[in-house]
């Protein structure tokens, strides 16, 4: 995973000399003046990684009303507010909204290095999520209904002859559907396939 770090801030003095900064611990930098210039670029690419630091006000659209404005489209990106004007309000609202951390101007250099790599911490953890959840999914997407259906009712706890009950089928059929639903799910009981239900629910 790239460690980008996404910097949307309206003056370009900061955005130069934040840029020239961080771009020296080694990281990728990508500097844009406007959320709309963001989005421009960005509004379909959900699995954007990183850091994104982004500037509470601004002309038109400022960062914390953007972020209250609809659900945040990238949910492996911490964001980091950077405000002149916080105030405990903002501070809160910003938390309410999802935000990583909260800066006033003029930033600590050293705090703020420090955040970005929590950050940077927290976005490989959403990411390996993400790609353990996408995994299980896309296995139980290989199920047919009824495969699903008698593996929904077996992890319940029923016997195989309960299911057959339940689901109007024959023992044989239920333990045809269970075998096939195991062996494309790559577990060999119905234990493990419990547990990585329960992966994909909580994810």
């Amino acid at each position: 995973m790239d460690n980008t770090l996404w910097l949307i801030d309206d003056d370009e003095s900061i955005r130069e000399s934040m840029a020239f900064l961080l771009s020296g611990m080694g990281w990728k930098v990508k500097t844009f003046e406007s959320i709309g210039a963001f989005t421009a670029d960005h509004v379909s690419d959900v699995t954007l990684v990183g850091c994104m630091l982004l500037d509470m006000r601004m002309p038109g659209k400022g960062g914390l009303a953007w972020l209250e404005e609809s659900e945040w489209p990238w949910p492996m990106l911490p964001v980091i507010i950077m405000t002149g004007h916080g105030t405990v309000d903002a501070c809160r609202r910003a938390f309410r909204n999802g935000v990583f951390e909260f800066f006033t101007k003029p930033l600590d250099a050293d705090k703020l290095i420090e955040t970005i790599g929590f950050a940077f911490e927290e976005s490989q953890r959403r990411f390996s999520a993400w790609q353990e959840r996408s995994r299980i999914k896309a296995r139980f997407e290989q199920l047919t209904a009824r495969e699903h259906e008698v593996l929904t009712v077996l992890m319940e706890g029923l016997s195989n002859k309960e299911v057959a009950a339940q689901l109007n089928l024959s023992p044989r059929t239920v333990e045809a559907h269970r075998a096939s639903a195991l062996a494309k799910l790559g577990v060999t009981s119905l234990v493990q396939a419990s547990r990585e239900y329960d992966k994909l629910q909580s994810v």
